[in-house]
């Protein structure tokens, strides 16, 4: 009888101390690390954010954690040129935001041209013949991104139309 009260007691600490393990890792993990810099000021470390699975133009990079405000969002394009308006709503910190475009854009061979700081964060890139402006707008409970891709200037021909496709959202 004491044996399986004591064998009882000893599963009941293993699952508990798994427990406490589970919930410290998964917990830990969505939570900013810090850090000591070289002045030894502790700095908070936000994780770096993910790329979404689902892009709407392959070559520009969504962060994870955004939804799509598709009554705000709008593409056309055909074999010529493409434009679209893309609106999302997410919780990500714009401080994250802006480093995850600085960091991924140039991966999908977007040059960036500058940035302008002012309330919201407005990234200018481009690549080739067309133009792609990210504006950033951080209010208190939520983050607004708005990705404008356009051609850049004097670089639209005139397409036959017959490949033309318009996607409204």
């Amino acid at each position: 009888m004491i044996k399986m009260k004591n064998r009882i007691l000893i599963n009941i600490g293993v699952l508990a101390t798994a427990a406490a393990v589970f919930f410290c890792v998964s917990g830990c993990s969505s939570v900013p690390s810090q850090r000591v810099n070289d002045s030894g000021e502790v700095v908070r470390v936000e994780k770096p954010l993910g790329v979404a699975n689902t892009l709407r133009f392959e070559d520009v990079p969504t962060p994870a954690g955004f939804n799509m405000i598709r009554d705000q969002s709008f593409i056309y394009q055909d074999s010529s040129i493409r434009v679209g308006l893309l609106r999302y709503s997410g919780h990500p910190n714009s401080s994250q935001v802006v480093s995850f475009f600085k960091a991924q854009m140039p991966l999908y061979n977007w040059k960036m041209i500058n940035v302008v700081e002012f309330g919201n964060v407005n990234l200018n890139f481009i690549k080739a013949d067309e133009s792609c402006i990210i504006t950033i707008e951080p209010l208190k409970t939520r983050t607004i991104l708005s990705v404008v891709i356009s051609p850049r200037t004097g670089s639209i021909s005139a397409g036959s139309g017959s490949a033309s496709r318009k996607e409204r959202y």
